[in-house]
């Protein structure tokens, strides 16, 4: 259905969206694990890959936004404290609408700790992997 008609991820409850996202990662090859839905932490889900040269940590915060709302430079600069805290490998924002250009300037600066994956990005994730099944909007 999602790949039908991309503007339903706009209209997904944040918690479904959370859910898509990590099913998606899953599929990628990654162990996840959602957090509460209530004191997160500051991110929505733990992804942790086995590599060759070891284990990697990333975690992930997804924002369901709508445009001309844009995730704006404070949430890329909330999520690399909380990945500095708990001493992630890095982090990745996903998000139904897309960046600003402070948040896409920090990121360049933490580039190898941060990753911004915007709607284009997200749509593509979705196209390349035909996994989602039982999407309904509720």
């Amino acid at each position: 259905m999602l790949k039908r008609d991309p503007e339903l991820t706009r209209k997904l409850p944040p918690r479904k969206f959370e859910e898509i996202v990590a099913e998606i990662l899953d599929k990628q090859g990654y162990e996840v694990e959602l957090t509460p839905t209530v004191g997160d932490g500051g991110f929505d889900i733990y992804a942790a890959k086995k590599e060759g040269i070891g284990k990697f940590l990333y975690l992930v915060e997804c924002k369901r936004y709508v445009p001309p709302n844009k995730v704006g430079v404070e949430i890329v600069r909330s999520l690399y404290g909380v990945v500095q805290t708990k001493k992630a490998t890095a982090g990745a924002i996903v998000t139904t609408s897309f960046f600003t250009s402070g948040a896409e300037a920090f990121q360049r600066e933490s580039q190898y700790q941060m990753s911004l994956h915007d709607y284009i990005a997200l749509q593509k994730w979705i196209n390349d992997f035909p996994l989602l099944h039982n999407t309904s909007v509720t």
